[in-house]
């Protein structure tokens, strides 16, 4: 046997929905020509690409981040409301290109509501003001007659939006960013904003920016940790070595419970961990045209082994569901997107089927499990900028979570088997519970680790659904070589 599994009957913790958040920014094609596109045919009367919504829609984004990413540190949001005729044509200088001012908030909170998500909103602490936040929360979710609740009646929207996540700023530390700054100065920044904003509404949640660094996440969390209710990590990984890939997943790990021990030091138990940008970036394919006008473009070809990555991110998502409660892919659409657009259609990516796969095929109560499997040793380097190596020990080959859906009455088994060339034989031990022997299995897998879809090939890796039967409380179970797969197993009521 390559791998031994038992589930326990013990419910072990609850995962928050909003770990399969997403992330839209100015940035490429992210916004314009991805999830909005006006004169198209493929949009509705208001610009949302038909085709992307209904994608989106069906892995039942939970909580969606904009303006930004390091665009949110230059964005002054009165820029994006009123008339789209009058609304100022700016340059994006933090990405290159135009800003139409097109989209803005009162169309990103209208299609939150269109695909049922919550709004996420992070405020510019770079060119921004603590005024400029508090209009803009006041415009958001506030009905008073004040300045601007009314005007954002006056532009047609009545109800306020109540926008509950609000994010201080964007990866603040780095000097790429605009108003780069000091650990003690953010978090001076951060206590003012927050206390601030939520006198103006007690009912939001503020993220804090966190650097993956220990030195300043302490003196953040020192400093304001009152006050917030999450703080957040950045993690892009990527190598084109499959072992090297699959391994970054535990490397994040790694961070994440670092990052949890300090909380858990300061005892600030009802702060959370918001992993609100990650992941694969390594092998960037600009266009020609969009290079020589600087605009930049991100669009990567995801493969095989990226799902596999992003199995790895949710597995660790999964066991670390007290302390991490949020996450969101940094992008949907194109710009790193899980989705791919052009004037005809689109393409879902292999990452996007991993999100199918956890939203609709897992469940949110987390079951007690033992899993053992032959572990590998490596040190690895990040393609990314090539400015990240790591040693890591004991990752394992074989990897997974067992989750309970009871609106279906059914435990669901995620099973990753990571060899890249080898299928693999796991003992699965269901002996505490009484199942039935006919079950489905939704598997993720394709010839080749480096299989991805694009718009001549777009189905080369996809979901399928297979049935099968478990002979006993006790099973060996083939794992075919690099793939992902759900056993969705009907039991009583847990």
């Amino acid at each position: 046997m390559d791998g031994y599994v038992k589930v326990w009957k013990a419910k072990a913790g609850r995962i928050d929905e909003k770990i399969y958040g997403h992330f839209i920014e100015h940035l490429g094609r992210c916004i314009y020509g991805g999830i909005y596109e006006r004169n198209s045919p493929l949009s509705d009367q208001r610009g949302f690409r038909k085709d992307v919504l209904a994608a989106v829609k069906k892995i039942r984004c939970p909580i969606l981040r904009w303006p930004g990413g390091n665009f949110a540190s230059a964005y002054h949001w009165e820029d994006g409301i009123g008339p789209v005729e009058k609304r100022p044509k700016l340059l994006n200088y933090i990405w290159g290109g135009i800003e139409t001012n097109e989209f803005g908030t009162d169309e990103f909170v209208q299609y939150c509501k269109d695909i049922g998500t919550e709004p996420y909103l992070a405020v510019s602490l770079g060119t921004g003001t603590l005024d400029e936040a508090i209009h803009w929360l006041e415009y958001c979710n506030l009905d008073t007659p004040t300045k601007y609740a009314s005007l954002r009646k006056q532009f047609g929207h009545d109800q306020p939006y109540k926008v509950k996540y609000w994010g201080i700023g964007n990866e603040v530390y780095g000097p790429w960013q605009v108003g780069h700054c000091s650990a003690s100065e953010y978090a001076e920044k951060l206590r003012q904003f927050a206390q601030f904003m939520k006198a103006v509404d007690p009912s939001i949640k503020i993220i804090a920016v966190g650097a993956d660094n220990p030195e300043w996440d302490m003196t953040v969390l020192k400093h304001a940790g009152a006050l917030i209710d999450y703080i957040s990590i950045h993690q892009y990984h990527g190598s084109e070595d499959h072992y090297e890939t699959i391994s970054a997943a535990y490397y994040v790990q790694e961070r994440l419970k670092l990052l949890e021990s300090e909380i858990k030091h300061l005892k600030l138990d009802h702060v959370k961990i918001a992993l609100d940008e990650w992941n694969v970036w390594y092998q960037v394919v600009p266009e020609k045209e969009a290079s020589e006008k600087g605009i930049v473009l991100l669009e990567e070809p995801y493969t095989l082994k990226d799902a596999l990555f992003a199995a790895g991110i949710f597995f660790t998502l999964h066991r670390m569901s007290e302390t991490v409660q949020m996450a969101n892919l940094a992008q949907m659409v194109n710009a790193l997107g899980m989705i791919k657009t052009n004037k005809e259609g689109l393409v879902l990516t292999p990452l996007y089927h991993v999100f199918d796969i956890f939203v609709n095929h897992t469940g949110r109560t987390r079951l007690g499990m033992d899993i053992n499997s032959d572990t590998y040793s490596i040190k690895a380097k990040s393609f990314f900028e090539g400015r990240l190596s790591f040693q890591l020990n004991d990752v394992p080959y074989i990897d997974g979570s067992a989750t309970y859906d009871n609106s279906r009455g059914l435990i669901c088994l995620a099973l990753a088997n990571y060899y890249k060339d080898k299928d693999a034989e796991v003992e699965v031990d269901l002996s505490e519970f009484e199942f039935s022997k006919e079950i489905d299995i939704v598997e993720l897998n394709a010839d080749d680790v480096l299989a991805g879809n694009d718009f001549d090939n777009p189905n080369r890796v996809q979901p399928v659904v297979k049935r099968m039967s478990v002979p006993g409380p006790v099973s060996s179970v083939k794992l075919p070589a690099h793939s992902l797969i759900v056993m969705k197993i009907p039991v009583e009521e847990i």
